[in-house]
């Protein structure tokens, strides 16, 4: 993306504007940085969740009977909960990396917002330091979140029910591990949201302002 028209007006600004535009330009870097440390909490998910899988592979590859989930060989089950659960901390932590990349966008937003007025670009650009949202409603970060979180409530629930041997009929078992995922992936979720209204609530009223300070200069703050 072209910088260039930023750029020429920051170089012929005071030294607020220069400043500003330094930050602009380590922001955009950070930015950058976080995004790849983004796609590999995704990375490290996927392989993590691939485990079960190959050990599963190896326990059952001797056995001439038709394998079967629900009978999976103890090392199996408690290979799934303890995937499950770090799962969990990797969902956790792409949640606040995302969180990260967004406050560090917002930033962006309005230091832009600062050099350049709406429609003096022949293409859009966001200007508005309150998008955005934490809270990205059927975008694709929701999707991932909701998707890693099905995948770590399953594998928890699954391993309980080959681990833990209630003394009950084998339906009742399946239908408490299946209550048991349900209510996993809604914490899941409402972790997710829970922490985007506070990211939310907490930003409110923190807005760039320029101040008058002793001397010549001018100096930005954050208020």
């Amino acid at each position: 993306m072209s910088h260039s028209g930023e750029a020429s007006h920051s170089s012929d600004g005071t030294s607020q504007e220069k400043f500003l535009f330094a930050e602009y330009q380590a922001l955009i870097t950070i930015d950058g940085s976080r995004n790849d440390r983004l796609d590999r909490f995704l990375t490290i998910f996927m392989t993590l969740a691939a485990a079960p899988w190959a050990l599963y592979a190896l326990a059952v590859k001797d056995h001439s009977a038709m394998p079967s989930l629900w009978a999976t060989p103890l090392p199996v089950s408690a290979a799934l909960v303890l995937i499950g659960l770090l799962g969990w901390l990797v969902v956790m932590m792409f949640i606040q990396m995302r969180f990260t990349i967004i406050m560090y966008t917002r930033v962006i937003n309005a230091i832009r917002g600062h050099f350049l007025k709406t429609g003096t670009l022949s293409y859009s650009l966001p200007l508005n330091p309150s998008v955005p949202p934490f809270y990205e409603r059927f975008g694709y970060i929701q999707i991932a979140v909701a998707g890693m979180s099905l995948v770590n409530s399953a594998y928890i629930s699954l391993g309980l029910l080959n681990i833990v041997h209630w003394p009950t009929g084998y339906g009742i078992r399946v239908a408490w591990c299946v209550a048991l995922g349900v209510v996993l992936w809604i914490l899941h979720i409402v972790y997710y949201w829970a922490e985007a209204k506070r990211r939310e609530r907490n930003s409110k009223g923190h807005v760039l302002r320029w101040s008058k300070v002793a001397g010549p200069d001018m100096r930005s703050s954050v208020q």
